[in-house]
């Protein structure tokens, strides 16, 4: 069986000690694509990886225009400017380096901070901003949502963003309740579905029934590792070269082999990021 790892976080100091020879091992395991996810300041490791794996690919998150403190209502016209000169920037790089296949991951977090009306529209503003880099760059985006469902669905809704050929981009580490993901398929996204599935807590629990309803077509996989470890190694270090457990918990789920659901989520994720 062949596996496509849809989003990875191998740069991680998780990874610092043994990174090399988990990279050697990946196809024994199955592992035949990474994609990367990696931000603007460790962006050269992000490439330097890439180039010395060649089935390592990148989403990358263009953040130079971000401002942290930034008074959005008195600086938006500046806010444009970096970001026009990010995107030229990024453009160069992307025609460069056609590993990079996807802009990533960004969205809306409420984990942390409580979803006020002045932070929700903080988040909005930087999350239309990352969707307008996107655009321009050309790239299918993988969407983070951190306890901020309806926030991330409504922002999509009306973004409209360009459909690839084979999808938008994908929900990463999808969260919300089966009729969400398949209003998400409708507007042209992937679900991408974690070792979660393989909990028995309420997040995994509800992702069984997500997974239960979405399509194999209009599905992905990923570890999102060194995070979301699938059972039975939950709360240990995850790789890739456990998507297996995720792979089987899916084919169980619907009733069909591992091997078919491999087979489809690569085929998936290989024509969403434009992977020949």
């Amino acid at each position: 069986m062949k596996y496509f790892d849809a989003h990875a976080h191998y740069l991680d100091r998780k990874f610092n000690r043994d990174r090399h020879e988990l990279m050697l091992d990946m196809h024994k395991n199955g592992v035949e694509y990474i994609i990367n996810s990696t931000n603007s300041k460790d962006l050269e490791r992000g490439l330097q990886l890439a180039k010395r794996y060649d089935f390592v690919y990148l989403s990358i998150l263009d953040d130079g225009y971000y401002k942290e403190n930034a008074d959005i209502d008195k600086e938006e016209a500046r806010i444009d400017e970096l970001l026009e000169k990010s995107v030229a920037r990024f453009k160069k790089l992307c025609a460069q380096n056609k590993k990079i296949v996807a802009m990533g991951e960004f969205g809306m977090d409420f984990r942390r901070t409580r979803p006020t009306p002045e932070e929700v529209r903080k988040q909005s503003f930087w999350f239309k901003k990352d969707l307008e880099a996107s655009r321009q760059l050309g790239l299918p985006v993988v969407i983070h949502s951190g306890d901020a469902c309806n926030y991330v669905f409504n922002l999509l809704q009306e973004a409209d963003m360009p459909d690839y050929g084979h999808g938008k981009g994908m929900i990463h580490c999808y969260l919300g309740s089966p009729e969400m993901a398949m209003d998400y398929i409708k507007m042209g996204y992937i679900i991408s579905v974690t070792g979660l599935v393989t909990h028995r807590s309420p997040r995994g629990k509800n992702l069984v029934e997500v997974v239960k309803r979405v399509p194999l077509e209009s599905m992905v996989i990923e570890t999102d590792c060194p995070y979301l470890t699938p059972v039975p190694f939950r709360d240990k270090r995850n790789d890739s070269g456990l998507l297996r457990l995720t792979v089987e918990e899916i084919a169980k789920l619907k009733k069909t082999s591992a091997k078919e659901v491999a087979r489809i989520t690569t085929a998936n994720a290989k024509a969403l990021f434009r992977i020949i």
